[in-house]
């Protein structure tokens, strides 16, 4: 290997896995086709869609805080920063959704790769999706169109679906129509369900068009019931035993046209929102999967969520500055995906560390802040035939290095800082607009502490 490629895996072992992973996934040839193979209108003259990525990347990662800051410290580039963001706000939606579905698709045979691969997350026989729907945060008023409303610009919304055993974000539908309700792209996601699939969702998803289109694709549903749905009961309620979260009963009922369980969850504490109990429909057999273990995995609904919360917080799925539409819903795809290279980290580490300890003790913001801090450094410093060596390793191969990297490195690097509860602070309300002086607060404060004299 390159010393100072060595160099860099002694010193940031996660960067390094990183930028190797993207020079695998990301490659120029392989992102060309993909953009030639979905684009519809849109065409290449001399900025290069694997070049685009190449760019956007660095503001996924947090390495320039926008396109302008990334266009200034990208060598090479062939065209004027104003060409760069044409193509980003022309960039067609389904050009995003090939570049989520193909890099997942990539990155799952490296997982399967490693000498630990993911335990299965559904019954035995069924792959777990979970789905769910993720609105953009508003941009900045830059568009003329926008400057004279005061209200929030919303860029679009869109749809995420991920793998329960993997953990990555395998497929996106987006929408460029900030307004879209989830359930009228009901026919966009069930193109995308395929035969022994349990498709995990909220009540958002509860319509008869989602539910009997699973179903005649030979797939089942774990979707909470929403209250505008009708059930009609085919048997009596019986109890089907507790969980930690509360009492457990279940009923076949129909709704619509599609028979189905429902579960219901009497809660012990309400939840948030008031709500006693969770009802969920299913229509996988009894003799698969009982409703205790249904109801152990419809809590797994969370990890999406934390997913968005991980995009937002240590990735830059929103960029303020990106008002057009296709330009943030592909910003958000990218972020995506770097979201996916970053589960493929955590894998390595969990084969060479331990999976309980990965589970337990990995701090995601100190992986994400390591891959921005050493990103652009690496990119100097270390020769492009390195990585190309890398990335040209068979998949077995490069699995084996990232396990052998994540083996070798200093885990208390990464792990959390625990804290104890805060303690509830009794705060003193103040009318709106009210302000105080830190420093005469502190002066105070220190005034009162100071010892007596005489």
């Amino acid at each position: 290997m390159d010393d100072i490629l060595q160099r860099f895996v002694q010193n940031a072992p996660i960067a390094v896995m990183a930028r190797a992973g993207l020079a695998r996934v990301f490659a120029a040839p392989a992102l060309n086709e993909l953009f030639e193979r979905h684009a519809q209108a849109q065409y290449t003259r001399e900025l290069t869609f694997s070049t685009l990525v190449r760019l956007m990347v660095q503001v996924a990662f947090g390495t320039h805080d926008s396109v302008h800051a990334a266009y200034r410290h990208t060598p090479d580039l062939p065209v004027s920063v104003q060409a760069v963001y044409d193509k980003l706000d022309r960039l067609e939606t389904g050009i995003s959704e090939g570049l989520v579905h193909d890099s997942a698709t990539a990155m799952g045979t490296i997982l399967d790769a490693l000498p630990f691969p993911p335990p299965a997350g559904a019954p035995a026989g069924l792959r777990l999706r979970t789905l769910d729907g993720n609105y953009l945060a508003g941009t900045d008023h830059r568009l003329a169109a926008l400057r004279g409303c005061g209200a929030a610009a919303l860029p679009g919304m869109a749809l995420v679906v991920r793998d329960g055993r993997t953990g990555l974000l395998t497929d996106l539908v987006a929408c460029a129509d900030a307004y879209t309700n989830e359930r009228s792209l009901a026919a966009r996601v069930l193109a995308l369900v395929g035969p022994d699939e349990l498709w995990l969702a909220d009540r958002n998803f509860c319509t008869e068009d989602y539910l009997g289109g699973i179903a005649q694709r030979r797939a089942f549903f774990l979707v909470r019931h929403h209250a505008g749905t009708h059930l009609e009961a085919l048997a009596p309620e019986r109890p089907a035993g507790t969980n930690p979260s509360g009492d457990l009963s279940e009923q076949k009922v129909r709704a619509g046209e599609v028979r189905c369980r429902c579960i219901t969850v009497r809660l012990h504490r309400p939840l948030r929102d008031g709500s006693t109990e969770v009802r969920l429909l299913t229509n996988v057999p009894a003799n698969k999967a009982g409703a205790k273990r249904l109801a152990e995995v419809y809590r797994t609904r969370w990890q999406i969520e934390t997913a968005f919360q991980e995009l937002t917080v240590y990735l830059r799925c929103e960029v303020s500055t990106l008002g057009y539409p296709k330009a943030a819903l592909f910003a958000f795809a990218l972020a995506v995906t770097a979201y996916d290279l970053l589960v493929v980290v955590k894998a390595a580490l969990a084969s060479g560390q331990g999976r309980a300890r990965v589970e337990q003790e990995l701090s995601t913001y100190h992986l994400a802040t390591e891959v921005a801090v050493y990103g652009e450094g690496m990119a100097v410093a270390v020769p492009a035939g390195a990585w190309q060596e890398l990335a040209a390793l068979p998949t077995a191969a490069f699995a084996r290095w990232l396990h052998e990297v994540a083996r070798g490195l200093d885990w208390k690097r990464y792990r959390k800082n625990p804290r104890k509860p805060k303690k509830p602070a009794a705060v003193q309300r103040t009318s709106r607009g009210a302000h105080r002086s830190t420093a005469r607060v502190l002066q105070e404060k220190s005034h009162r502490k100071a010892p007596s004299k005489g």
